[in-house]
């Protein structure tokens, strides 16, 4: 019995591992990137997930076919807990909506929209996007071309789109009910 609600709670404690181990790198050990923290805490929750799922085959008198099974539901519901965790924090990073209320609330005379279109320059936003993308080696730029540098995110973005289109059934907010795009 122990043992069948520590299988329940387990990507639970996986992504409470996962948060631990983001913070505690990108505060005192790394101090490194926010990506790269946010990839090694959900590994660290990943490898938490196998670790005790493997520990309960073994002691546990379980067939091999329900340790799978176990495992994959497991794995899949970390996965979704580790993407939504994921987008809180890139909710807080980077969405243009919280960056605009914070600094409206900063603002004590309020800002006009010559204001906030100025600092929300659409080039300008663009071009630090794809500075990034070079400087982490993700985008390579050739004769005047970009091209996909690492696979990571590439990988990461088929993941995200075929979670979304699973949970959400389209691919992205901008699809339409039918879901191509028109």
């Amino acid at each position: 019995m122990l043992f069948s609600y520590l299988q329940v709670s387990t990507p639970v404690l996986g992504l409470v591992i996962n948060v631990l181990v983001q913070i505690i790198s990108f505060r005192v050990i790394l101090k490194s990137g926010l990506l790269k923290t946010v990839f090694l805490g959900f590994f660290a929750g990943f490898l938490y997930l196998l670790l005790i799922e493997s520990y309960i085959f073994f002691v546990m008198p379980v067939s091999f076919m329900d340790f799978l099974m176990i495992l994959l539901a497991n794995a899949i519901t970390y996965a979704s807990l580790g993407y939504c965790y994921f987008h809180f924090i890139n909710l807080g990073e980077t969405a243009r909506r919280i960056r605009i209320f914070r600094e409206l609330y900063d603002s004590k005379e309020g800002l006009s929209l010559e204001e906030i279109l100025q600092r929300y320059n659409a080039k300008e936003i663009v071009e630090k996007r794809i500075s990034r993308l070079i400087n982490n080696g993700q985008v390579l730029y050739k004769d005047g071309r970009y091209f996909i540098g690492s696979t990571v995110m590439l990988m990461i973005s088929r993941i995200i789109v075929t979670m979304k289109l699973l949970l959400l059934g389209k691919a992205s907010e901008f699809d339409n009910e039918r879901g191509d795009g028109r």
